[in-house]
């Protein structure tokens, strides 16, 4: 081969490098922008409660690129874990760096915390030493994608907004219900673009592209970007709840008291791993503990452990009078709310009593059992409902189907009538 010949050889397989390398680029940018789920992108950087296992956790959502469905919760200042630990750590690696950095980061944190409430204003960053025996600080809560399936709800409750952020969704249904030409056209294109990737998935191989066999590093660099930055995002697109977005939905969801539930809303999005429902009246449980007819402090309060919130309730059950007579015990509750709430169990001492007793405001029942209690211990757990935008995994989901007819098919049925 002549020297001519061997630079043109080379020259060709620069070309070929080049222009790969620049298809590359482009599927990495497609790839990029699908690697965040399309469902929880929707409440990033949004206050949500996060149901797994059988812990709740609140908090600031944020998505890493890549996660393959997994995400983080960050708690807000004043719901820190353990947060003198948190500023030891901080001096303490001040002290054997010397790195301002962290000196400057604890005296904002300090003054957080002091502005909050959180810790006494008395506290000055001198007095705070390391103690290997303290529990650990925590500022938030990742979320696997291996632990999907440990995942129960992700919720926005819509009385933790404000005013503006409820109006915002509110919007976002409107577009929902009648969607613009370019809110259609938008969701079509990014239909496309999901076609376009899952078919990257079965086409991109080295197999299939001349010369790459040559190349080891870009041989592995195509491998890499199939198995992980494409493969892993799974096939985005479902005819069956594509037809179905901005409709009413029924759905059966496993909570996270391992019971079957039901309930309605909008289908707002779906992706390989998660559905978004929107306007859900979502069914919470609730304990509250009295000594007597007295409520004890902190209570009611949420039956699975709570991290990142104080949850305030305006359902409470108040103990009207508690009477012996014969041998037996009778309770009368009282809703004294203004809002619907469901009596599932209650407990006297060493009796319990399952009910699932609907009480509307102001409704009274009264409970009676064996054994007279003139001052007894007394736990009832009750439903309480709260109107939510949530997001479940696909694990615990079934969408059963629409909860109204759409409007071609109401005609067609109304005409068969």
């Amino acid at each position: 081969m002549s020297e001519a010949d061997t630079i043109m050889s080379y020259l060709t397989l620069l070309a070929y490098l080049m222009g790969l390398t620049l298809i590359l680029s482009i599927i990495y940018s497609i790839a990029e922008w699908f690697s965040k789920d399309r469902v929880v992108k929707i409440f990033e950087g949004k206050k949500v409660l996060v149901l797994i296992g059988g812990e709740v956790y609140c908090g600031k959502l944020y998505i890493p690129p890549r996660s393959g469905g997994g995400f983080e919760v960050f708690f807000e200042s004043d719901k820190i874990e353990n947060p003198l630990s948190l500023l030891a750590f901080l001096i303490e690696n001040y002290k054997e760096t010397g790195d301002e950095k962290f000196r400057e980061e604890a005296e904002k944190l300090l003054a957080e915390l002091k502005r909050k409430g959180v810790i006494s204003q008395d506290i000055d960053l001198n007095d705070i030493e390391l103690n290997p025996w303290s529990s650990p600080s925590l500022v938030s809560r990742k979320v696997y994608s291996s632990e999907l399936k440990d995942l129960y709800a992700i919720i926005r409750f819509r009385d933790m907004l404000s005013e503006n952020e409820r109006k915002k969704i509110w919007k976002e249904l409107r577009k929902l219900y009648h969607p613009p030409f370019f809110s259609r056209l938008k969701r079509k294109i990014y239909n496309a673009l999901a076609y376009i990737k899952d078919r990257l998935t079965t086409i991109l191989s080295p197999a299939s592209l001349p010369m790459v066999s040559t190349v080891p590093e870009v041989k592995k660099a195509i491998e890499d970007l199939q198995k992980k930055a494409i493969a892993e995002l799974g096939t985005l697109y479902d005819p069956l709840l594509e037809n179905s977005i901005g409709r009413l939905i029924t759905v059966k969801v496993k909570d996270i008291d391992n019971e079957e539930k039901i309930y309605q809303g909008i289908l707002r999005e779906y992706s390989n791993n998660y559905v978004a429902v929107y306007d859900v009246d979502y069914r919470l449980q609730v304990k509250a503990k009295y000594k007597g007819t007295t409520m004890l402090k902190n209570y009611p309060t949420l039956i699975h452990k709570i991290h990142g919130i104080a949850f305030k309730y305006s359902e409470k059950i108040t103990i009207k009078s508690i009477t012996c007579s014969k041998g037996k015990t009778s309770i009368v509750l009282e809703n004294s709310s203004k809002r619907i709430i469901r009596v599932e169990k209650v407990r006297v001492e060493d009796k319990e009593l399952s009910l699932e007793k609907v009480l509307k405001p102001d409704d009274t029942l009264t409970v009676i059992v064996e054994g007279e209690y003139e001052d007894p211990s007394i736990e009832i757990e009750y439903e309480v409902s709260r109107e939510a935008d949530i997001i479940w995994p696909k694990s615990k989901v079934k969408v059963i189907g629409l909860g109204d007819y759409p409007p071609t098919m109401l005609e067609m049925i109304l005409s068969t009538v």
